[in-house]
């Protein structure tokens, strides 16, 4: 396959100027994965592996050269040599039905299939560090909702310690305190070590075990407005899985075109020249043969290559209904995830945020217990992390529609070859 467009040498040199040690942005990683990956390195291999595979499928019948000798090793006059007589002659056949051209339409076509494998795997990578970069992005914004609950556990840690010196608030309200700040501290180490695992996870589509950066740059909360189910379906066409399925059935169709050629009639010829040993005069010696009934020997792989023909076309057929429903049911769930984040950031955690400071307010006069407090501060960390998980649905469920119409960003579905 011709190496795909040049701008992601544009784009690796740009982000590679102002990278930073420490955090990685989505283009980076993409670079990296598109250039460093060893399965899409591993393409250079078939493409090669095919075409060596054309050039003997290009090759004509061989030509032989063929000795024969008779009447030697005989009785009476014909014992040993002397009467041996030589013949030196060329032998081939003649192709008249097609078969070179079948044999190439056959390798064409698996060269055509590997592109768009090629292709298919691009797309798989992209989502897939898609994926990836957006769950690094949402569990760096758990790691934070963790670190400010250890804040605000501590905070009431401290207060508490004041008012139960002064005699106004039990122990026991202290101790209960203390031990929500203890189980912060465990949340947050485990939402330290998710981020840390998520980073990993990413590296390692471009094979790195111990990567440099600590940090992915972005904003999981920037989300674009949903497209119409009409605009998604119209890019359904583009799908690569339906193009690998076309190429799938183009290569049965070819294969079956080559089984029919190989039962047509191919000639055999030889031509030479015998020295009749008892004149010591030479003649051109010619022959021809013709195979018997090569069209019953060549009617079950015709069955065959018909069978595998007509259900890669049923594959085909099948599958886009299948991917229809499938881009259906992702699309409802963008949706859901997308207006659930509006929702949440515009109406449900304003209030949540209010009702927070009101309480801690009255906390502070002495209207309300540390409990009390305690319950608002959750339930406002909880609509947060509902909002982070909103978010990262929705980042999901977009990169999944954008996979099932092959609509990632153009230089994201380059290779460096």
């Amino acid at each position: 396959m011709k190496p795909l467009l040049s701008a992601l040498v544009l784009i690796a040199s740009a982000t590679a100027a102002c990278a930073s040690a420490q955090e990685i942005n989505l283009q980076q990683a993409l670079s990296l994965s598109l250039q460093q990956n060893p399965q899409l390195a591993a393409y250079q291999f078939r493409r090669a592996a095919l075409v060596g595979e054309q050039t003997t499928a290009g090759l004509r019948p061989e030509t032989r050269v063929q000795l024969e000798a008779e009447n030697i090793a005989g009785s009476g006059d014909f014992k040993g040599a002397d009467a041996a007589e030589l013949t030196l002659s060329f032998a081939s056949i003649i192709e008249l039905g097609g078969q070179r051209d079948s044999r190439l339409a056959v390798t064409t076509a698996r060269q055509q299939q590997l592109a768009n494998e090629q292709r298919v795997a691009v797309l798989d990578l992209v989502a897939a560090v898609n994926y990836r970069f957006i769950a690094l992005l949402a569990a760096q914004e758990q790691v934070r909702l963790e670190e400010e609950a250890q804040q605000l556990a501590q905070n009431l840690v401290d207060s508490l310690v004041k008012r139960v010196q002064a005699g106004s608030t039990p122990q026991a309200e202290l101790m209960r305190a203390r031990a929500a700040h203890a189980r912060t501290g465990i949340a947050l180490e485990k939402a330290r070590q998710q981020a840390h695992e998520e980073a990993l996870q990413l590296s390692a589509y471009w094979a790195d075990p111990t990567p440099d950066f600590t940090h992915a740059r972005g904003d999981l909360f920037v989300l674009t407005n949903p497209e119409s189910l009409t605009s998604w379906k119209a890019r359904l066409a583009q799908n690569p899985d339906l193009a690998l399925l076309g190429d799938e059935t183009r290569l049965r169709a070819a294969e079956l075109r080559k089984a029919e050629t190989e039962g047509k009639l191919a000639l055999g010829w030889n031509a030479g020249v015998r020295q009749i040993q008892e004149s010591k005069d030479a003649a051109l010696v010619l022959g021809l043969s013709v195979p018997l009934a090569s069209g019953k020997r060549a009617s079950g792989a015709i069955a065959t290559a018909r069978a595998e023909q007509d259900a890669a076309q049923f594959a085909e057929d099948t599958a886009k209904s299948r991917l229809e429903i499938r881009l259906n049911q992702t699309f409802v769930a963008h949706q859901q995830a997308w207006s659930e984040v509006q929702s949440l950031r515009e109406r449900i955690l304003p209030l949540m945020q209010d009702a927070s400071r009101a309480t801690a307010n009255a906390f502070e006069q002495g209207r309300y217990s540390s409990l009390e407090l305690a319950m608002a501060q959750r339930e406002l960390l909880d609509t947060r992390a509902e909002l982070i998980s909103a978010a990262l649905r929705a980042h999901e469920t977009h990169i999944e529609l954008q996979r099932l119409t092959a609509s990632s960003q153009p230089a994201a579905t380059e290779v460096i070859q």
